[in-house]
């Protein structure tokens, strides 16, 4: 039989998700769900419908959600809702492939990380660097999504609180 080759759709939850482990982005990419009843993605769930309740929620830009999308003087305005500051360069790299996205298509827009537990707001703005950073996330994103089988485990402080773990380390 022939090797069939497709190319998957890279989205934000498999960036921010092969940014924090190469190999629990393969497991998303190829519809493998890790564990729903892991605490921290019941946390995330529930911050996420507590919070800015008025606001429009989850629209959906290139096979990823954006938490809320507003118009800022004239702007538009791409914000996402984390529980902490914890994995901030993850939801950073997230919210810059959604502004990169809309940047192909000749939509411009700016974007902001809120975590409301900490009362912060940062900024993210997809310029020159933060475009040619993305296009090599993607690169390498694409590289492991490519393997017929899942990088070799490596074991990280993060992997105890990873709704992946029984896929890793049982």
């Amino acid at each position: 039989m022939d090797n069939i080759v497709f190319k998957m759709q890279i989205t934000g939850s498999l960036i921010q998700a092969y940014i924090y482990c190469p190999r629990k982005a393969w497991l998303m990419s190829r519809q493998i769900a890790g564990n729903q009843y892991n605490e921290f993605l019941a946390i995330g769930r529930l911050i996420s419908g507590e919070t800015y309740k008025r606001e429009k929620k989850e629209i959906i830009i290139s096979g990823g959600k954006i938490d809320i999308v507003r118009n800022d003087k004239g702007e538009l305005l791409l914000i996402e809702v984390k529980k902490s500051s914890k994995f901030l360069e993850t939801a950073k790299q997230q919210l810059l492939f959604y502004l990169f996205q809309l940047d192909k298509k000749g939509v411009k827009a700016k974007g902001e990380i809120r975590i409301p537990k900490e009362k912060k707001i940062i900024t993210v703005e997809l310029d020159k660097l933060a475009k040619q950073k993305i296009e090599k996330l993607i690169s390498d994103l694409e590289e492991v999504l490519s393997l017929e089988k899942p990088p070799k485990e490596k074991w990280s402080r993060k992997c105890k609180n990873c709704s992946y773990l029984e896929f890793c380390w049982s």
